[in-house]
């Protein structure tokens, strides 16, 4: 069965939901401040936008944000120990459209949604895809577009298309382990070849550990994982394939919370005058949006 066929049946995109909805590694034992930014220059914000930020929010002077790292390149640590990365390099920029500081809190992965249902955080943020699952319980503010993609060891050949009897690693929890690679196995099977022998990572650093090391022919994670992991391999790994299964990613908001248009149209601001980009390319990321929307997941 193709890739193609694959990302069209309908138990495969019932299943991506429910994973994309849960997967994650939790990096922390409770909630605790990480990071809290100096308050923006008073020639960054925008004074009309930052006047429609909540009141609760706005007598507060910052956005607070619940992530949890690492998952690079989204969030992750310097080697000072301050939390930095793609997302927090974009909600830093948008902090400083609405005039606010940005303060960052640590937490472990599965209580990032509910901590902004409860109203904990403001926002939710760790590379988190938009979903119709996700949008049941919040609002999803997107900013930047992943998917799927696969790695080898440089100079080899791995087909993501065609990977029967080949070992492939992937970490725990995430769409790739739980959904992806599981179909394309079975889908050997039921054409009589040799399903796909998954390598099972405990973390994304693992997952590419058993790659260079030899125990795996190739690694499945998000395309952004697959970017840095591939940057900083010093030539040792390289890209297989092109991404699929592209989707939105979002910034989680509290449901009806008058923040996802305010933060929808700071995020416009910042791709408008180049800076997302500018970002992304510090990141060696491609991934760019023309427009930010609220729930703008298909799936």
């Amino acid at each position: 069965m193709s890739s193609e066929r694959l990302r069209r049946s309908p138990a495969l995109l019932i299943g991506l939901v429910v994973a994309l909805l849960v997967a994650g590694c939790s990096s922390d034992d409770g909630d605790r401040r990480a990071d809290e930014s100096q308050p923006p220059t008073s020639s960054a914000a925008d004074a009309g936008l930052a006047a429609r930020v909540p009141d609760s929010i706005r007598g507060s002077g910052k956005l607070t944000v619940g992530t949890s790292a690492p998952y690079e390149p989204m969030v992750g640590r310097d080697a000072s120990g301050t939390l930095t990365g793609f997302d927090v390099d974009v909600l830093r920029r948008v902090s400083e459209v609405l005039g606010l500081r940005l303060d960052l809190r640590q937490t472990r992965f599965e209580q990032i949604l509910p901590g902004v249902i409860d109203g904990t955080y403001d926002v939710g943020s760790r590379g988190f895809f938009d979903t119709l699952a996700r949008q049941k319980s919040v609002d999803m503010v997107t900013y930047f577009r992943g998917g799927t993609r696969w790695a080898q060891r440089s100079g080899e050949t791995v087909d993501p298309n065609n990977a029967c009897g080949r070992t492939v690693a992937a970490a725990e929890g995430t769409v790739q382990r739980t959904v992806e690679l599981p179909a394309k196995s079975k889908a050997c099977e039921t054409v009589g070849d040799k399903p796909i022998k998954i390598v099972a990572a405990p973390t994304q650093e693992d997952a590419v550990r058993a790659v260079t090391r030899g125990s795996a022919e190739a690694l499945s994670a998000d395309s952004v994982v697959i970017a840095t992991a591939v940057g900083r391999a010093r030539g040792t790994l390289e890209t297989a394939g092109d991404v699929f299964d592209t989707q939105p990613y979002g910034f989680a908001i509290a449901k009806g919370s008058e923040l996802s248009e305010v933060l929808r149209v700071a995020i416009q601001h910042v791709i408008d005058r180049g800076d997302l980009t500018s970002i992304a390319h510090k990141w060696n990321l491609d991934g760019m949006i023309k427009t930010s929307t609220v729930n703008g997941a298909i799936i």
